[in-house]
């Protein structure tokens, strides 16, 4: 049978940690470590085909999940999806969590205490972190809006005016100016009273030129 090393690689919840070879009946054993803290001799190639995704912890979660009613509500996908995004590297959003380090508090791998934090997420909202460069935690999240998060992404466009910051799309809302202008003007480098100023109305003599 052809060796697969796998040493160091993690899959799902597992880490491998050391190849054992055949082991009370297990041709290919592996000693994982589980992100629990738990460490199981399991096979390898049941781990590597996602047959195996935990030491037993995760089975036990879900039944736990299963019973607290709330299973497949947007409070519950919330919390796996945050540990998707922090510990799968096969999560498409892995890039932009995991591998930045961005991390899950211990206290939240329990969805009991998760829940006790956060509560039951209103009506078209989604976990978000106040600060998108730290880590997932009771201080450092809120269950809030799309608009609310697309405004608190990395590339926001932040601006400072009389001692406050806020987004540059919210001072468009302030200033009742299209998005796309202050963008621009804040682009060519206008700033404060230039950069807010109203738009000039267009005189009747050109209006009548571009009809």
């Amino acid at each position: 049978m052809r060796f697969c090393d796998i040493a160091g690689k993690k899959f799902n919840r597992l880490t491998a940690i050391k190849y054992l070879g055949e082991h009370n009946g297990i041709i290919t054993a592996w000693l994982f470590r589980c992100d629990c803290g738990n460490e199981e001799i399991i096979n390898g190639a049941n781990v590597r085909h996602g047959k195996t995704k935990s030491c037993g912890c995760l089975k036990r979660e879900t039944l736990a999940n299963y019973k607290h009613g709330l299973s497949h509500t947007t409070t519950h996908n919330s919390w796996i999806g945050i540990f998707q995004r922090c510990e799968n590297p096969n999560c498409a959003e892995y890039r932009y969590y995991g591998a930045r380090g961005i991390k899950v508090c211990e206290e939240w791998r329990d969805f009991a205490s998760f829940f006790k934090d956060m509560g039951e997420a209103p009506r078209g909202t989604s976990i978000d972190r106040i600060d998108v460069n730290g880590d997932y935690n009771k201080d450092n999240c809120r269950w809030a809006n799309h608009i609310t998060q697309v405004r608190n992404r990395r590339n926001t466009l932040m601006y400072t005016f009389n001692d406050e910051t806020r987004p540059l799309s919210e001072w468009a809302e302030i200033y009742n100016l299209p998005y796309k202008v202050l963008h621009h003007r804040h682009k060519i480098g206008k700033r404060d009273e230039a950069l807010f100023a109203p738009l000039r109305k267009m005189s009747p003599r050109k209006k009548s030129a571009i009809s």
